[in-house]
């Protein structure tokens, strides 16, 4: 591997390492901020309706930035590795595809109608909406732990492979230090 890739292979993990960790975070501290707004008796039904039709837009901007710049990066660094070391990072970047496509599910197909029976701020909920709400809450447990899976997975060291000097014709300069020393 030429040092120009090995340089950019180093670039792609640190860049997918570093925005499926943030994104990890980032929804971390959503959710435990989000429960402490809803909990608090100095917010009326009609704040926080506010506050969930600002934050959440937002949410999933952040979740969408996070998971495809990590996916693609994920993508760059699996096209320069050796083919011997990338299955722990194709099974990331699977994990990381599968999150970014449930993440995607949720923001259309359960989070847009939440939004909607929201707005405007302070209505009553109708029956679907704490059925969308639970559903949310499980679609965004499982994408997440998807993404954590992926951050484990890629963030692992990568196994470096090493040319075994051929000993018979090797001079002590081409030797590792420990086999050096013993010479």
């Amino acid at each position: 591997m030429s040092v120009l890739t090995r340089i950019l292979n180093a670039l792609f993990l640190t860049t997918a390492r570093l925005f499926l960790t943030a994104w990890i975070g980032g929804a971390a501290l959503f959710v435990i901020t989000s429960i402490a707004e809803q909990r608090t008796p100095e917010f009326d039904s009609i704040d926080k309706d506010r506050l969930a039709t600002i934050r959440f837009p937002l949410y999933y901007l952040y979740g969408a930035i996070c998971l495809s710049t990590a996916t693609a990066a994920t993508g760059l660094a699996i096209a320069t590795t050796p083919p011997g070391n990338r299955k722990k990072l194709i099974a990331g970047f699977t994990l990381c595809v599968l999150s970014a496509a449930i993440a995607r599910y949720d923001y259309v197909a359960v989070y847009s109608p939440l939004q909607k029976a929201i707005i405007p701020p302070g209505q009553v909920r109708g029956p679907d909406f704490l059925s969308l709400h639970q559903q949310s809450e499980f679609i965004n447990e499982v994408h997440i732990s998807l993404a954590l899976l992926a951050a484990i997975l890629i963030c692992l060291p990568v196994r470096q492979s090493y040319k075994t000097p051929n000993v018979s014709n090797a001079t002590v300069a081409d030797m590792p230090p420990r086999i050096a020393s013993r010479t």
